[in-house]
């Protein structure tokens, strides 16, 4: 899951890059004028953490989120290049989070998040409207030159025209959005996005403006990168402190999971226990090529365990004795916490999960 920080210069987007990673904000800004810096985060998940427990395995590994922070832009350069470069660099990424400013700036002075909000998203809009009239302006001189078969992509696109001329984003439009035919234009505003209100230290509160069905949450980054900083030992009684009840780093990975519908299956072995990631409604089968490919080539069955049927039982032979352990063929839908074995062809491959 790779996941990109967008917003204006100074709304703090780099300062919840720190608190995301850990990554300490002097080692950030050395690194501010290299366009772009990623940071690779472990899911937290007490799942894993009881299977590892329970098993003993010689590694734990859990599911990792890609955050990627981009620079290029400060309030002393031109914002119009930043954005142009932002526009560039986000476009392979699977989802966007926009950090908008709600606190008082030395430079910006007091903040207004809906104008931020509006600013980028007219950004997106923009970039996705001029890809959209090129794209039919090529396909009227591929007509002309005689080119058939090009009805229903021209078809999709002037739908996109529209949508995007109301200034509506195309997220809105999930049934156009992710249609086959336009899944190499990776249009900005068809992106999942999470809004972060960044707020004052002591300021919890998510304002009450509109973000236009768009998901929202607040944070307040500054004072979680400075959490990251504190002993261990000091950590609880420091967010007590401040009515911290979970930190922005999981709250921001359970909601990219739900932003992007994605669950979580285990694998469980001598060697490994594994959390993996995959979208809502996928197959035994494709799980099973998401460990490796040679499982999903030669795939005859899937065993599979609910993790809270385990966890009731003690054991898997346990959850066998009472019928809670299904053999499932390739067209199962797997759930979130499904504990999965894959039996396949040991012609096709000698690996083994």
């Amino acid at each position: 899951m790779k996941l990109g920080i967008v917003g204006l210069p100074r709304s703090g987007k780099t300062t919840l890059f720190s608190a995301l990673t850990g990554r300490p904000y002097e080692e950030l800004v050395a690194f501010s004028k290299s366009g772009s810096i990623q940071g690779v985060v472990p899911v937290p998940d007490e799942r894993l953490e009881w299977l590892a427990e329970r098993y003993h395995p010689k590694r734990a590994v859990p599911a990792m989120v890609t955050y990627f922070d981009f620079h290029g832009g400060t309030d002393t350069e031109d914002k119009r290049s930043y954005i142009s470069m932002l526009l560039t660099s986000i476009r392979p990424l699977d989802a966007l989070i926009m950090v908008v400013r709600n606190f008082n700036d030395p430079v910006l002075g007091a903040p207004d998040v809906i104008r931020d909000f509006r600013r980028l998203e007219e950004e997106f809009l923009i970039a996705d409207l001029s890809t959209v009239e090129k794209r039919l302006e090529r396909i009227e001189q591929e007509r002309k030159k005689g080119r058939r078969g090009l009805d229903r992509e021209a078809e999709l696109l002037y739908e996109c025209n529209n949508i995007l001329s109301r200034e509506e984003p195309l997220r809105n439009y999930p049934a156009i959005a992710v249609v086959p035919e336009l899944r190499g234009f990776t249009f900005l505003t068809a992106k999942p996005l999470l809004v972060v209100v960044n707020n004052e230290d002591f300021e919890e509160v998510l304002p009450n403006v509109d973000f236009k069905n768009v998901d929202a949450i607040a944070v307040r980054a500054r004072l979680e990168m400075e959490i990251l900083q504190l002993p261990q030992e000091e950590v609880e009684s420091f967010k007590e402190s401040f009515g911290l009840k979970i930190l922005a780093r999981d709250l921001l990975i359970k909601r990219s999971y739900s932003l992007l519908r994605l669950i979580t299956f285990f694998t469980i072995g001598e060697d490994e226990v594994r959390a993996w990631t995959i979208p809502e409604g996928t197959t035994a089968l494709k799980a099973a090529g998401t460990i490796h490919s040679d499982m999903e080539k030669g795939f005859i069955r899937a065993e599979v365990v609910a993790y809270d049927d385990l966890r009731k039982t003690g054991s898997y032979n346990a959850a066998k004795r009472e019928g809670l352990v299904r053999l499932e063929g390739k067209d199962y839908v797997v759930h979130d916490g499904d504990i999965l074995h894959i039996r396949f062809g040991a012609a096709s491959s000698t690996v083994k999960k």
